[in-house]
């Protein structure tokens, strides 16, 4: 899979994974003091990094530090926090010191399988990731009727992230397949912001939240929006990412689906023959579709003007964010850092007319 800079990523989960790949972690659990802690540590040729979290807390802590034969030194950037660890047989004790001076004796041994892991996670996470996750759940919250159609809505509570259920409205078999894919989404998010630590040691994620979802006859569809500052990230960021699904089979939609530019077949996604339809069909013809209905905002900017946001480049257009609305497909621009004021316009819709899904 080839990844996207994690500035041209829609997510935060997106952001994370770009930038941390996954390694050949060993985990650890146990203490530092009183307190229950979870440590993952990579060894390679003796530099150790890694990251820990308090099980009461969830957030990630990064670690960086040095294996001298049994003897192993962390330091985290973002707290403060130094580790002086001994290795003996699978076991880790030593002491942790806190940017306060405060010294804690900690006590390490290999974890155990994650047990008591919520239903429906993402089928990517890490063994670390499940931990953290591990004993959370949803708790149902407040119904809400839409256009005769009920919904639910579900917080976590460590994170207070929230996202809707279906409860009526659609066939049963397509609800539960929705609902599934809902559940997935839910705690792929709140995954991604125990991942995502503020350089001041709390949570970095400034906002995380779904819109209040579009339920028409076939489709539902609604968008999430993050806004973060994570320790290591290289600037705060924000994204916004769509989800919609055929509320009659209960599948999720892809753009490519809704909106096919080529007669023949979509090439596979992330593939590269995918990256290249994105860049020399799809984005073309979307903005011909775009100066059709919006050929006021599809002008090119005046030199000089005030407002210089240029939706006639194709690059704002390869990997758009997308929802499905009453008026028909919104997508939203993705502009490089120095721009990003110029993201996701409201006007860009596209109506169902023009679209292989209809409403």
């Amino acid at each position: 899979m080839r990844a996207l800079p994690c500035a041209r990523l829609l997510t935060l989960s997106a952001c994370l994974l770009a930038a941390s790949p996954a390694l050949a972690e060993q985990i650890y659990e146990g203490t530092a003091g009183n307190a229950r802690i979870v440590m993952a540590l990579d060894d390679d040729k003796g530099e150790v990094s890694g990251h820990y979290f308090y099980r009461a807390t969830r957030l990630d802590i990064d670690l960086a530090g040095e294996r001298h034969g049994n003897a192993v030194t962390l330091a985290s950037q973002i707290t403060g926090d130094h580790l002086t660890l001994t290795q003996s047989a699978a076991t880790l004790s030593g002491t942790l010191t806190t940017a306060k001076d405060q010294s804690l004796p900690v006590s390490l041994h290999p974890a155990a399988p994650p047990r008591d892991l919520p239903q429906d996670l993402p089928p990517k996470l890490e063994p670390y990731e499940k931990l953290q996750l591990a004993g959370l759940s949803l708790a149902p919250q407040e119904q809400a009727k839409l256009g005769g159609k009920t919904i639910r809505w579900y917080r976590e509570g460590v994170t207070g992230l929230r996202l809707f259920r279906l409860e009526s409205g659609y066939p049963a078999p397509a609800m539960a397949a929705i609902n599934h894919a809902l559940a997935r989404q839910h705690w792929e998010n709140v995954s991604a912001s125990l991942g995502c630590t503020g350089s001041d040691g709390h949570s970095g994620l400034d906002m995380s939240q779904a819109s209040t979802p579009w339920l028409g006859t076939h489709v539902v569809s609604y968008t999430w929006s993050s806004s973060w500052d994570c320790a290591h990230a290289a600037h705060p960021d924000f994204g916004t990412e769509g989800h919609s699904f055929d509320a009659i089979t209960g599948r999720e939609l892809t753009l490519d689906a809704v909106l096919p530019f080529d007669k023949g077949a979509i090439p596979a996604q992330d593939s590269d023959a995918w990256y290249a339809y994105r860049d020399k069909v799809f984005a073309p013809r979307l903005i011909a579709l775009l100066r059709r209905y919006h050929p006021q905002e599809m002008k090119v900017p005046a030199k000089g003007a005030d407002d210089d946001c240029d939706y006639t480049q194709a690059d704002v257009w390869n990997f758009p964010s997308w929802s499905l609305g009453p008026k028909g497909l919104w997508v939203g621009a993705i502009f490089p850092r120095v721009m990003r004021p110029c993201d996701s316009p409201d006007w860009a819709i596209i109506p169902w007319s023009a679209l292989a899904v209809k409403p």
